[in-house]
Order: C-alpha cells, then sequence, then structure tokens
C-alpha cells in the first residue's frame, strides 16, 4: 500500500493545494494527516473543509487541541496564542467536530502515525534525535512510526549504518511541514511510504507565500508579524 503522508499544514491553505496539485500527479493508494491543521496560518476552515472533502484522516495535534480546548491555549506563545483563540473562536461547527473525534494515534498492519510521540501521546514529545527515535522503536511493535511536530523531515532508522527505508529494519519517519516548514528550504514538504517494498519518496514543492501572507491581512495581522508565525 502507498499512503500519502502529510504533516503540520497550520492552516497554510496555498501550502496545501500546492502539495495536493503535485500529489495529483503521483501514484498512491490513500493519505493521511499526522495533526496540526490548524494554528499559525490564516485558513483553518478552508483547510479542513479540502482535507474533509477528500476524506484525509486525521491524528490529533497539539495546536488541533487547542483549537478545540481539549489542552489550555496558555500552552502557545504570542502571536500563535490570540490567533489559536481566533480559530477557535472561527471554526465551522462541521470542522470543529473533525477536530474533536481526530484521535491521538492511527495505526495499520505495520505502521502507526501520531501527531508527536504515539507513547503516550498526550506529551507531545519531539522525536527530534536518534537515541529519542529508538527508544521509541523499541517500545511499539510497528515497522514504520509516523510523525511530525518538529517540522523538519527525516528518517531515523532501528539502528547505525542503516542509510534509507528499506526491508528488514524499523523507522521512524517524519514528512516535514507543509504549511510552516522549517528547513533551509523553506519549501513544503511531504511523502509517500509503500509498506509492502519498505520505500520512503520525500517531495519538497514550492508555494505562493504572498498568498499566505495576504491572508493575513485579511485577518488585519500586520506582513512582518504573518511572516514570523509562517517562519519566513
Amino acid at each position: 500500500m502507498r499512503i500519502a503522508v502529510l504533516s503540520d499544514i497550520h492552516a497554510n491553505l496555498p501550502a496545501l493545494k500546492a502539495v495536493l496539485a503535485k500529489l495529483d500527479t503521483l501514484t498512491y493508494d490513500g493519505a493521511i494527516s499526522l495533526g496540526d491543521q490548524v494554528g499559525y496560518g490564516p485558513f483553518p476552515n478552508e483547510v479542513i473543509d479540502i482535507l474533509r472533502e477528500r476524506e484525509i484522516p486525521t491524528v490529533l495535534g497539539n495546536h488541533d487541541a487547542g483549537a478545540v480546548e481539549r489542552i489550555s491555549l496558555r500552552m502557545f506563545r504570542e502571536p500563535n496564542h490570540s490567533l489559536l483563540a481566533w480559530t477557535r473562536d472561527n471554526l465551522t461547527a462541521e470542522n470543529r467536530e473533525y477536530l474533536l473525534k481526530a484521535p491521538l494515534t492511527m495505526e495499520g498492519k505495520s505502521w502507526i502515525a501520531a501527531h508527536s510521540s504515539p507513547v503516550n501521546p498526550e506529551q507531545w514529545t519531539y522525536l527530534n534525535s536518534a537515541p529519542i527515535c529508538r527508544d521509541v522503536l523499541d517500545k511499539i511493535p510497528h515497522t514504520f512510526c509516523l510523525v511530525g511536530h518538529t517540522h523538519i523531515a527525516g528518517v531515523i532508522p532501528d539502528r547505525i549504518g542503516v542509510f534509507r527505508v528499506k526491508p528488514g529494519h524499523r523507522f521512524v519517519i517524519n514528512p516535514g511541514s507543509i504549511g510552516q516548514p522549517r528547513d533551509s528550504s523553506r519549501m513544503a514538504s511531504f511523502g509517500i511510504l509503500d509498506t509492502q517494498a519498505a520505500t520512503w519518496e520525500h517531495y519538497q514543492v514550492a508555494w505562493p507565500k504572498d498568498e499566505t501572507l495576504e491572508g493575513y491581512k485579511r485577518l488585519g495581522i500586520d506582513e512582518a508579524t504573518g511572516a514570523r508565525l509562517m517562519f519566513l
């Protein structure tokens, strides 16, 4: 099965559209999202509308949880705190329900997905080092552990000396962020996992940043703050 793996869209509609345009040129069987559909960005309803229309299931991210009051907004700093409060107050009933129903983890026969760690997912742990990733792999039975949260794409194998996804090993895979990429390219990032062949294809696409910044202006947010929210 070929699974398109999306993560950390963060209400960035132009970036999501760019990714989906690329994805529509590729072969895959289904898609999942690793959470944080909202927060940071100015288009929360538009993003969730697309995910719902495409029937893309998602796990719950910490920003999603804040937007539907499953965790306190006190966990978030400004200016994102205020934007999440606006998101909370402006989500449609259908989109709020979509986030409220999102589980902390999803799994298939050979994979498990979470926004952060699938081990105690409500702690929102960052899997941002090889030792932390390998500790998680030691605690789960799955071949593939799919996570987001760090906004940095990467693959961590179960042992040193393995340099790509291949049969016979186990992996933590992070597709990177669509909506707020934090690597040097600032390109929207996603990937396709082939669970049968044990391969991972990573993709990055450019997105129209001016369109996202224009979205902030419609909310009364100046360009400098918008750029800060998008990590530009």
